[in-house]
């Protein structure tokens, strides 16, 4: 299966066919138990302000 995955677009290829996992399907290749169907899964982001990399840049603190 490994052979078929293409990780530029994160799907599984056969011939001209691409086909992309389920939630069921990755749940199960990654062993993951409680896994909610109805629940939307997205990684939050948690962005850094300019004030904040400047600060860190410079060595600054924030008090």
């Amino acid at each position: 299966m490994v052979r078929f995955w293409d990780p530029a677009y994160q799907c599984f290829t056969f011939n001209q066919e691409d086909m992309t996992p389920t939630i069921e399907e990755y749940a199960s290749l990654l062993h993951i138990d409680n896994v909610q169907l109805n629940k939307i899964y997205v990684k939050e982001p948690k962005p850094m302000t300019f004030m904040k990399k400047l600060m860190k840049l410079t060595g600054m603190t924030d008090t």
